[in-house]
């Protein structure tokens, strides 16, 4: 027998208002910025699909609701909104592209194949070196291992937003500790 127990509840989404989404804009412009700084690119080269950017924002957006609903009340942080909702859909929906020109190196040819896994790397990796600059000074060899790994999951291996989270809590957790426990800058991790 198919129940219809919850038919009458109803949980809609409003979209947010155009100011909240022009900011979030914003706040990507600024990451393509700084990303093709570092990288060494002109930002004019790098293309927006602003209606697939605008549906990354809404995806984000909505599974913060859930958070809301779902899991009492349970807001997600800074750590898990960015590397684990924003990464994911930014890989999935690829709002992000770069005309290949004729003239174009490999590397350039590389860059513009692989956008969107640079530009959700260069976040990911913002954000560990915010919460763990160690990880980067420490240990450049690993480090850099790893972000190839993590640039080459991010193309070919199936990761959920919930993997994603789990990957990267390591690293949150690691600054949450420390930060606990920093007296007199004693670590223990």
């Amino acid at each position: 027998m198919n129940e219809t127990r919850w038919q009458s509840t109803k949980v809609e989404y409003e979209e947010p208002p155009q100011e909240f989404i022009d900011r979030e804009l914003q706040k990507y412009d600024e990451i393509v910025t700084q990303f093709c700084r570092i990288s060494d690119i002109d930002k004019t080269r790098v293309e927006v699909n602003i209606q697939a950017l605008k549906d990354v924002i809404i995806r984000v957006d909505m599974r913060k609701l859930y958070f809301q609903i779902y899991h009492s009340n349970m807001e997600a942080n800074e750590y898990k909104v960015i590397t684990g909702l924003e990464c994911f859909w930014v890989l999935k929906l690829r709002p992000f592209w770069m005309k290949i020109l004729p003239e174009d190196s490999k590397e350039v040819m590389q860059m513009a194949t692989w956008i969107n896994e640079k530009i959700a790397l260069h976040m990911t990796c913002s954000l560990l070196k915010e919460y763990n600059p160690d990880f980067f000074e420490k240990g450049q060899d690993i480090c850099e291992l790893y972000c190839k790994e993590l640039e080459y999951s991010f193309r070919y291996r199936d990761l959920s937003k919930e993997s994603m989270f789990l990957m990267f809590d390591p690293f949150y957790f690691t600054h949450l500790c420390n930060a606990s426990i920093s007296e007199e800058n004693l670590y223990i991790l």
